[in-house]
This record gives C-alpha cells, structure tokens and sequence, in this order.
C-alpha cells in the first residue's frame, strides 16, 4: 500500500509542477499584453452599445476585439479579460499553495537544466519537419 501511496504523491507533485508550468506561461502572456496596452485617460465609463474603441469598432463586441487583438492594437474588452484571466491565474496559485503539497526537494545533486528557451532566428520562417507516409 505504501508503494501506491508514495506512486499518487509523486503524481500530484509533477501536477502541480506541470500547473505552475502552465500558469506561469498564460501569466507572462497575459502580463506582456497588460503591459503593451496604454489606458486611455479620457475613458472614465462603461463600454455602452454606442461607445466604439479607438479602431473605430465597438469596445464591447468580441469580434472587434479579435481584429484588434490581430491587428495589435488596443481595446477595452481585451483589457478588461486580461484583468479577468490574472485574477483567476492568481486563484489558481492560491488554490494550487492550499490544498496540493509542495513538490518534494529532489535528491542532492546536479539540477536538472532547463528547457531550452525559444531561438530568435530574426524572421519569420520556423523549420518545421514533415514525415509522409504512404
């Protein structure tokens, strides 16, 4: 029985590793595009079914919101979901700290290296190997 036990605590540690994984990529994404908006001053209220975006579009419609996004440009539902997604990823952390264990300290030795990080090859073209098979 102790071998299934130390078997699920050895799963819910790599989980939990695997969340935070997670969660600190949405955060840094979420961060990054938090960060690249500039809030409007002049915008002191809600969006109403009149109001329209500094694209010309509505601030409210998702569609718009998908062309800003695409085009890079800032909108106030954007903004207001990535507000929404930073609470919930620190919910998330919270709940992740409460009630999973923290991942054990690994034996003593040489850390394990980490992931390589993605390369800037200073384009737009990615290699992308292919395999037919007939």
């Amino acid at each position: 029985m102790a071998a299934v036990s130390s078997e699920h605590d050895a799963l819910v540690a790599e989980l939990r590793l695997l969340a935070e994984a997670v969660l600190d990529r949405v955060d840094l994404a979420v961060q990054q595009y938090a960060a690249a908006q500039h809030p409007d001053p002049e915008d002191t209220g809600a969006a109403g079914a009149g109001d329209t975006g500094p694209s010309g579009g509505c601030a409210w419609c998702p569609v718009c919101a998908l062309g800003a996004l695409v085009r890079g440009e800032p909108h106030e539902l954007l903004t207001r979901l990535a507000t929404q997604i930073a609470a919930i990823i620190a919910l998330i952390r919270e709940l992740l700290a409460r009630y999973l264990p923290p991942p054990p300290a690994g034996p003593a030795g040489p850390d394990p290296a980490p992931p390589p990080g993605p390369t800037d090859r200073g384009g737009g073209f990615v290699s992308i190997p292919v395999t037919i098979r007939p």
